[in-house]
């Protein structure tokens, strides 16, 4: 997979922070949590929300659309559609990519055309 960059400069995303950028037509979420940054599917796999629009408190990404909940450092799920833990359903995981940072920009790895 080939790095890409984000556009996003690491000194101007502070700890907390969140932003979808689109990367070869797949649209990806970068996620500072603490001093780590992330990088997850941009849109839920089950409801199809823009997760960009979601909340984040620590590591734990919410949907808007159904309020299921995710790991950004993992991709896992932490809460079914509704809050209902542990996970009971069928949502599938995030999607994860890797980070880097180079030349204080941070890049993603993402699968090529």
């Amino acid at each position: 997979m080939p790095w890409r960059s984000t556009g996003i400069a690491l000194g101007a995303f502070p700890p907390g922070s969140l932003r979808e950028v689109h990367l070869d037509g797949t649209p990806v979420l970068v996620v500072r949590v603490a001093e780590k940054v992330h990088a997850v599917d941009g849109i839920c796999p089950h409801a199809g929300g823009i997760l960009a629009d979601g909340t984040l408190e620590g590591d734990r990404l919410t949907c808007p659309e159904h309020a299921a909940s995710y790991d950004v450092r993992d991709g896992r799920v932490l809460a079914d559609p509704d809050g209902i833990e542990p996970p009971q359903g069928a949502v599938p995981p995030l999607a994860r990519f890797r980070t880097r940072i180079a030349e204080e920009m941070i890049e993603v790895d993402v699968p090529g055309p």
